[in-house]
């Protein structure tokens, strides 16, 4: 036994010295093109004979562990292999110089002032359309899609006090220190046939039952994107990202040849891709081609860390193509991870965006959604619920037991009340149970004739009649001591809001000024102020140009889908003066005059994507243009026999209002115009006018008083671009920032033509006679402190300069939140 002993500890000895004899030491240097003198980025560099081994950076530069006279060997696509002994004489940092090799690729010589990864990439661009359209054309298969959202815990933190069952309803990930807490999870299964899709299983649940529509159409719809990297350019998180295979793609990104490998008689390419400026929203990554067709086999793109993205720590992809029989290929697998946070987390190491997927904080989102395609005729015979546990799908399957966590985590007290408040948040309604508090914005407003008004609006809810509700307001004015009040109902047709029947009356004060238009656009419009709180508490002066108003509302909504809906309405409005709004015809002042008549309007969506609420859908601005075309016509009566005999009057007016991604930077906008003839009161014009306050306006003008003009004949813009941080990003220290350029621009023009037959003439305050355009332009940042905007505001021109309805300049502030 001793021998023994003896024996091991003598070869452990001799070991330990032999490896003692083999000092390690660190080799470092840079690799550059012979004839250019450029760096060579992604050479292999290993140690000859071994495993071990790695690759040059961007910069051409590398750092590998080697003993004394090992060999090391550097090899990349396009040259000829160079190699070194290292010795107690070899320099370190050691400068690689290697030769550009002279080969024949396709029938196209690469010279040596061309590189290999230029002319391989012209080839992938010139077959890219028919290999798209290859993949475009398999009209039958079938998807299966897992999406997850999780959010980081702390066990420390005060959540592990919130929810009792810590440990029940949180799971761990392998590799992370934090526990997980599901936030949504789905399941969804799609049958294609003949290009037409159809949902054929959905499984989906939440902690937030109320907020599912949300986290569907505010992050996944932005995210959770269909990675099409032939297209020149995909849309992901509000923006256009290049694609690295675009038309345009060498504009903004650098390529490099990694590596070419032969199998089965044909040859595949490996490339990276990084952008030219680090700052900009581009990918980097790798994908790999083959030479037969130069189609893509794989792709994986990530998006680096200073890339201007707010709330996003990190952000991945993967896409897998399989070569089908025929020889073209088809979707395999597409993979999407992200990281977002409401604050960067504080690591000490700069990591690349792909990295930083895994460094997750206390409190960040995690969303992975995993599609995976298939054209198995096994699966006809399978019910879409089971195709998980199919081969052609079964991976990273979706346990039940995520879901018995997400009912445990709904019974919570603490998620009911952020579920609550959430839903708040999107319909402007506080569910009570039977009844609902809302819209929240009327609960508060103020004017200068009832000065602060404090209102109580209630409705009927979903719990207690799924297709009707009734509702009403009690208003309070502290300045008149006044009552307002109103009455409203909605009653839902059918099973689906295919026709949706509305009717209400008010007795109310409203504004002369207020667009009756936009609630087309804006689908939840504050019709008691401009919809900004920060003009809420900064306003310089309360608006005066109110009427009072009973009015009579009676309409039909037709919702076809998600491309054309429809509204016919009949109205009767009884309109009343006020100390700054008079109804004066030939010298004869009216206390009130009635109109009436019936609005249509049809609304082209062209698929812009909504969520459905209770007897309300959001829309959601996207790069799909929203067109609006109305048109009213009616009647105007005056009390008494003796007035004027008066005619009809007809008013057209049409939008549209969307976005335009252009590359790293976007444009919203929104376009209106409009035309009113014949006898209508002055009400009816157009009338641009903007808050008098600090907050910048989206659909007003900022420089504009409470009044300003008022046309018969009219259009109006809107612009807002966005840089992306374009500018701002290349600044050194303020690049951390992360802001965004703004500029806008807001446009008026009009006349009042002899088409139109006053009524009443005009208040002084909107008798601004001169036909000629008005614009405002403004400059400034935004995402700061990630949530608010500032800009300076000027005008444009000298015409309306220091007129009395309108300031020169401003500086005014939005609060804002966008990716």
């Amino acid at each position: 036994m001793k021998n023994i002993i003896l024996f091991v500890y003598i070869f452990l000895l001799t070991v330990f010295f032999a490896q003692g004899e083999e000092t390690l030491t660190e080799v470092s240097g840079r690799v550059r093109d012979k004839n250019t003198r450029e760096p060579i980025p992604f050479v292999n560099v290993w140690v000859k004979g071994t495993t071990h081994g790695t690759m040059t950076n961007v910069d051409g530069q590398f750092i590998l562990s080697a003993t004394l006279n090992d060999t090391i060997s550097f090899s990349a696509v396009g040259y000829f292999k160079e190699q070194i002994v290292v010795d107690r004489n070899t320099a370190n940092p050691v400068e690689v110089y290697m030769e550009t090799e002279v080969l024949k690729i396709s029938e196209v010589t690469v010279r040596p002032e061309e590189s290999r990864a230029k002319v391989l990439m012209r080839q992938v661009q010139k077959h890219k359309k028919e290999n798209r359209q290859k993949v475009l054309s398999y009209e039958d298969y079938k998807t299966f899609a897992r999406t997850s959202v999780y959010v980081a815990i702390d066990s420390a933190s005060r959540v592990n006090r919130i929810i009792e069952n810590m440990n029940e309803v949180t799971m761990k990930i392998e590799g992370q220190e934090l526990r997980f807490s599901p936030i949504y999870i789905s399941e969804l299964g799609n049958n294609v046939k003949n290009r037409k899709d159809s949902v054929v299983y959905n499984r989906r649940d939440g902690i937030f039952p109320k907020l599912n529509q949300t986290i569907e159409s505010q992050i996944l719809l932005n995210v959770v994107v269909d990675l099409d990297f032939y297209k020149d350019q995909i849309n992901i998180l509000g923006r256009g990202i290049v694609s690295p295979l675009a038309g345009s793609a060498r504009l903004s990104y650098d390529f490099y040849l990694n590596d070419s490998i032969m199998i089965d008689s044909t040859w595949y390419y490996s490339f990276s891709f990084t952008p030219k400026n680090k700052f900009n929203a581009l990918f980097t990554g790798r994908f790999t081609v083959e030479s037969e067709n130069f189609a893509l086999t794989d792709i994986y793109a990530y998006v680096q860390e200073e890339a201007n993205i707010n709330f996003v720590n990190g952000y991945k992809s993967n896409v897998s193509y399989v070569k089908k029989p025929d020889g073209s290929w088809f979707y395999d697998e597409q993979e999407i991870s992200l990281n977002l946070a409401l604050v960067l987390n504080r690591d000490t190491v700069s990591k690349y965006g792909s990295q930083r997927i895994d460094q997750v904080a206390s409190g960040n989102w995690l969303v992975t959604k995993t599609t995976q395609y298939s054209t198995s005729k096994n699966l006809d015979e399978v019910k879409p619920r089971d195709w998980k546990r199919q081969p052609e799908f079964a991976t990273s399957l979706m346990s039940d037991g995520t879901y018995e966590r997400v009912d445990k985590l709904k019974e919570n007290n603490v998620v009911k009340g952020i579920d609550a408040v959430g839903g708040m948040v999107l319909t402007s309604y506080i569910d009570m149970g039977k009844l609902e508090v809302g819209p929240v914005f009327d609960i508060y407003s103020t004017n200068a004739i009832e000065g602060s008004r404090i209102s109580v609006p209630l409705r009927t809810g979903e719990k207690m009649w799924e297709r009707f509700t009734l509702g009403g307001y009690l208003g309070f004015g502290t300045k008149n001591m006044g009552f307002k009040y109103g009455m409203s109902m909605g009653w839902q047709l059918q099973e689906t809001d295919k026709y949706i029947l509305r009717a209400s009356y008010s007795d109310d004060y409203n504004l002369v000024s207020q667009d009756k238009y936009l609630r087309f656009i804006k689908k939840n419009p504050n019709t008691r102020g401009n919809g900004n709180f920060i003009a809420a508490v900064t306003s310089r002066a309360q608006n005066p140009y109110l009427k009072e108003e009973k009015s009579v509302d009676l309409r039909l909504e037709y919702n076809a889908d998600e491309n054309i809906t429809g509204e016919a309405g009949a109205y009767f409005l009884s309109s009343h003066n006020t100390p700054d709004i008079r109804f004066v015809n030939n010298g004869v002042d009216y206390n009130q005059y009635s109109n009436y008549g019936m609005l249509f309007n049809v609304r082209l969506a062209f698929g812009q994507y909504f969520d459905r609420y209770y007897f309300a859908r959001v829309y959601y601005i996207d790069q799909v243009p929203v067109i609006n075309l109305s048109m009213d016509i009616g009647h105007t009566s005056l009390p008494g026999n003796d007035g004027p005999d008066l005619g009809m009057y007809t008013q057209f007016h049409g939008s549209i209002v969307g976005k335009f991604n252009m590359g790293p930077t976007f444009m919203r906008y929104m376009l209106n115009g409009g035309y009113l003839f014949g006898d209508a009161p002055y009400d009816l014009l157009d009338q641009p006018v903007g808050s008098q306050s600090l907050g910048f306006a989206k659909y007003r003008f900022n420089l504009l008083h409470q009044a300003s003009f008022a046309h018969n004949v009219y259009t109006n813009v809107h612009l807002d671009w966005v840089g992306g941080g374009i500018v701002l990003n290349k600044i050194p220290l303020l690049n951390r920032l992360k802001l965004r350029e703004m500029v806008s621009l807001k446009a008026h023009y009009g006349d009042r033509t002899s088409s139109y037959k006053p009524i009443f003439d005009l208040p002084q305050a909107f008798s601004q006679d001169m036909a000629m355009p008005y614009a405002e332009i403004g400059v400034g940042i935004t995402n700061i402190f990630k949530v608010l905007r500032i800009e300076y505001i000027h005008q444009l021109g000298n015409t309306y300069m220091n007129r009395s309805f309108t300031d020169n300049s401003g500086i005014r502030f939005r609060a804002e939140m966008s990716f």
